[in-house]
C-alpha cells in the first residue's frame, strides 16, 4: 500500500514516522506545498 501525507511538518514528519515503523504501508511519501 502507498500513502501520501500532505505537509511535512512535525505531524506530518510523525505520522510518515509511526506508518514506516508499524509497517502499514510498503511506501510513504510527503507532499509539502
Amino acid at each position: 500500500m502507498k500513502v501520501t501525507i500532505v505537509g511535512a511538518g512535525n505531524v506530518g514528519a510523525t505520522c510518515a514516522d509511526v506508518i514506516s515503523y508499524r509497517g502499514i504501508a510498503s511506501e510513504v511519501v510527503l507532499l509539502d506545498i
